[in-house]
């Protein structure tokens, strides 16, 4: 049977292991599929958080400590800005046709008196 932990992973289309350091503040995400933790992480004082992803287009979080405001609010942020790194790149650029609509609407209307 998995833990709650591994079932999140699992299941998640998107997922991260949370790091920590409360003593410096410094909350990192860490991507669980290529493999192990980079070694860059490695001496700067982070342990284990819990884990978070996206379960079928619903949020999914288990945390293996308890959370002040401050933590949780800095969590979020690094788990915002990892999903927008992570889906960056499937996002559309504006082509012409964008650019186009967007000069068109500019424009101003002469048709008003």
């Amino acid at each position: 049977m998995k833990t709650i932990d591994e079932q999140i992973v699992s299941d998640a289309q998107i997922s991260a292991a949370i790091l920590g350091n409360f003593n410096t503040r410094e909350f990192v995400l860490v991507d669980l599929a290529p493999g192990p933790i980079p070694d860059c992480l490695y001496g700067r004082g982070l342990s284990y958080i819990g884990v978070t992803g996206i379960v079928n287009g619903a949020p999914r979080t288990a945390l293996a400590v308890e959370l002040d405001d401050a933590a949780l609010s800095a969590i979020t942020t690094a788990w915002v800005q990892y999903l927008a790194a992570r889906i960056m790149p499937y996002l559309r650029t504006p082509d012409d046709s964008v650019l186009f609509l967007e000069r068109l609407h500019a424009l101003q209307d002469t048709r008003i008196g």
